[in-house]
């Protein structure tokens, strides 16, 4: 009985030892994609390559070779136009959607609404992303405190999406943009729609940024208060001493910090010295532009929302076209959430309106998007080493920039080595 029993133990772990072999074979055996790209964009910013192999095992890519190659699993896009996936740096995926109805009662809601039924809600917006070619977003800001479990079900592949950079609590002094009292709801009723990220004085500041890298935060998003917008008397409501909590403490957990401005100059020239990783919004002046360039800051303009609201649209223009040609990288982002993911291509044609040269949108959209991520070694590019995010376009990009981020313009997306989207 006793040798009996030593050979069936032998016997089961010779079984489950087999079985162990089996799946790590199966695991490590290269799923091999090769790619024929009539015209490759490798690196957005460099003339275009023509008749290449891209070669993509396991959701990166190896190689990129000259002619096309022969392989087991080909997909021919010969005709195409390929390029990176393309990476939007700020949306709100639960965003306030009609521009026509006031703002409050809409933010005040997106707290209270079930949090399934805003998750549920958010299912085509981000496929809809992906569709267009987006297969990186950065989310800014989520009332309904459901981004991180999105982000989490697209990581695990339960859903289809971009890959997600997520901070859903906006790190805002009270009395701010985000302070419950502004929301029209009775007083009573402000604990079930205040800002988790609400903070006054250093302490408070350093705690709430702490808990929201707890949390989930991918990021850190600091929002400037917008009273001097309204009342020009004030120059700001935050201390030097709060935003630089604020952002030294992200920094020492590891965390980029997006900062939201209303291009006031005072706090603009303040957050950029202090060290913020991205201005968003704007416009910025000379001042910002040359703080910019001294600290290596990034600028997302979100032209086409400042469009949308009518504010200091012309300035916003003429402030990118500045920056660019002050050598500020700038990077894509559409502000989507006061607009659908529909007209996100529209951002493309006002960054070229400002002055940018149509590879140089795309590059805002790939390279210094990638690199403001702090993840220029994985993303942005169509070389070995980098995640197989690929996508393309029927025709040339850049004899219609616009056309980027169209779902009807993309032909193919692949997102980490799995096709979503083929229209061969």
């Amino acid at each position: 009985m006793r040798r009996l029993t030593k050979l069936s133990l032998a016997v089961l772990f010779g079984a489950v030892a087999s079985i162990v072999t089996a799946a790590a074979s199966a695991q490590t055996t290269p799923t091999t994609i090769v790619i024929h790209a009539g015209h490759l964009i490798a690196e957005p910013g460099k003339p275009p390559l023509t008749n290449r192999s891209v070669i993509v095992e396991d959701g990166k890519v190896v190689a990129v070779k000259e002619g096309f190659v022969t392989g087991d699993n080909i997909v021919d896009l010969q005709h195409a136009w390929v390029m990176p996936g393309l990476i939007d740096m700020h949306t709100h995926l639960t965003g306030v959607l009609d521009l026509a109805a006031p703002t409050e009662p809409q933010i005040a809601m997106a707290y209270m609404r079930p949090p399934a039924e805003t998750l549920l809600s958010m299912l085509p917006r981000v496929k809809m992303l992906l569709m267009s070619g987006f297969t990186t977003i950065r989310s800014l800001g989520d009332q309904s405190s459901t981004t991180y479990a999105l982000r989490d079900a697209i990581n695990k592949g339960i859903v289809a999406g971009p890959r997600m950079f997520v901070s859903e609590a906006q790190i805002s002094v009270d009395g701010g943009d985000l302070d419950a009292s502004r929301w029209d709801v009775r007083k009573d009723l402000e604990q079930y729609v205040a800002n988790r990220g609400n903070c006054t004085g250093v302490t408070e500041c350093i705690k709430v940024v702490r808990q929201e890298v707890g949390r989930g935060a991918d990021v850190i998003k600091l929002r400037q208060s917008g009273l001097p917008v309204e009342d020009p008397k004030v120059q700001m409501i935050e201390s030097q001493a709060e935003v630089q909590a604020i952002i030294d403490t992200a920094h020492q957990l590891d965390r980029k910090v997006a900062a939201h401005v209303s291009g006031t100059p005072a706090y603009l020239h303040m957050v950029i010295a202090a060290g913020a990783d991205t201005i968003e919004h704007g416009p910025v002046d000379d001042a910002a532009i040359a703080l910019m360039k001294k600290h290596g800051t990034s600028y997302t303009p979100t032209l086409l929302a400042g469009k949308m609201i009518d504010y200091r649209f012309q300035e916003g223009l003429d402030g990118v076209g500045k920056a660019y040609r002050a050598g500020v990288p700038i990077i894509f982002g559409t502000d989507i959430g006061i607009f659908g993911v529909e007209q996100s291509h529209e951002e493309f044609g006002l960054l070229a309106q400002a002055g940018m040269p149509p590879e140089q949108v795309l590059r805002a959209a790939t390279v210094n998007a990638a690199n403001a991520l702090g993840r220029g070694d994985r993303l942005g590019t169509i070389e070995p080493g980098k995640i197989a995010d690929i996508i393309a376009m029927k025709r040339d990009p850049f004899a219609k920039i616009d056309a980027l981020g169209n779902a009807g313009e993309i032909s193919f997306v692949m997102k980490e080595g799995r096709i979503f989207k083929d229209e061969r």
